[in-house]
């Protein structure tokens, strides 16, 4: 795994093609990025640029529309938007690419491989706003069995008007619901790991127990995964897994407490998921700050293990909310 992350499709000065300065194209309902809150929706519109044809690769454009206050990735110290909402942003145009350009039914299961966001340097010494209002999205690696979507990787360049605020990628495999039940057996609630008591929210963000995802281990540097099935944000009607969602905020989390900082802010991400995290046994994550880089960021590696298997693994950077550049 490396810190960096593909190149942007477009220069950052180059002007996009963005829905304001066009017909928005679709309204993307809420099925359509797989959440059950309105409200949590970011991906408004879609349209298609060009592709993609018989299967092939494609390029499209979305609307992006972040609330003030998200009620997972909430703002940051300094008052500025939540960085982690750009893996939000990037997962659900993902799906939204695969429903309505290269027709994959809603009762698909996308299984995400992996997924990776930065912030530009520039766009964080600015101080400016980072909520996108349009991302330029395309498919690539486009695969089908027979006629159905299996697969594909997605790249995003995130746009507030002219100005490129973001930009990352993912990638995907979508199954049926049959194949899913093969691979994922029903298993009974009461084997369900008891919810430890989570460490202070203020070490890790947050200001209630409810948002905390980790609790202590007995090791330094290591914490246990708290998965608190009634959380409405990070399970939205899913619960016989960890979602991705919510492992992306364990690692922020444990980054934080890695660190040391009061406040943080995570620039950029690189995560790699292995296998699911499921709810029935412990699972340890740990944290290891690497030597600093000349920008002061640190860079991050946090591991999610269950049965003494990797599950998740991924390279976050971490700075102190409101720091200098």
């Amino acid at each position: 795994m490396t810190v960096l992350i593909a190149a942007p499709i477009m220069s950052a000065h180059a002007r996009p093609d963005t829905a304001q300065n066009r017909n928005e194209g679709v309204r993307v309902p809420r099925e359509l990025v797989h959440r059950a809150d309105a409200s949590d929706v970011l991906i408004t519109h879609f349209q298609q640029l060009s592709g993609p044809g018989a299967g092939a690769d494609g390029t499209f454009r979305t609307s992006v529309q972040w609330p003030r206050a998200h009620a997972l990735f909430s703002p940051v110290a300094d008052g500025r938007e939540n960085p982690m909402l750009i893996a939000e942003t990037i997962r659900q145009a993902g799906t939204a690419v695969a429903h309505l350009a290269y027709d994959a039914p809603t009762d698909l299961h996308f299984l995400m491989w992996d997924l990776r966001y930065a912030v530009p340097a520039e766009v964080l010494r600015s101080g400016r706003s980072l909520a996108p209002t349009s991302a330029v999205v395309r498919a690539l690696d486009v695969r089908r069995r027979g006629r159905r979507l299996a697969s594909f990787h997605i790249q995003a360049d995130l746009y507030r008007d002219d100005v490129l605020v973001g930009h990352g990628g993912a990638s995907a495999t979508l199954v049926t619901d049959a194949a899913y039940r093969r691979l994922r057996p029903a298993r009974p609630a009461a084997a369900r790991v008891p919810l430890p008591d989570p460490v202070p929210p203020v070490l890790v963000g947050r200001t209630g127990a409810r948002d905390v995802l980790l609790a202590a281990s007995g090791t330094p540097g290591s914490w246990l995964l708290r998965a608190d099935l009634g959380h409405p944000v990070i399970f939205d009607g899913q619960s016989d897994h960890m979602p991705g969602r919510g492992l992306l905020e364990a690692m922020r989390q444990a980054a934080q407490l890695a660190t040391g900082y009061d406040h943080v802010v995570v620039p950029s991400v690189d995560a790699e998921f292995c296998r699911y995290v499921e709810l029935d046994r412990p699972c340890l994550v740990t944290a290891e700050v690497r030597a600093p880089l000349p920008d002061g960021s640190l860079p991050t590696w946090v591991t999610l293990t269950q049965d003494d298997e990797v599950a998740a693994v991924g390279v976050l950077l971490v700075r102190p909310s409101g720091a200098a550049s």
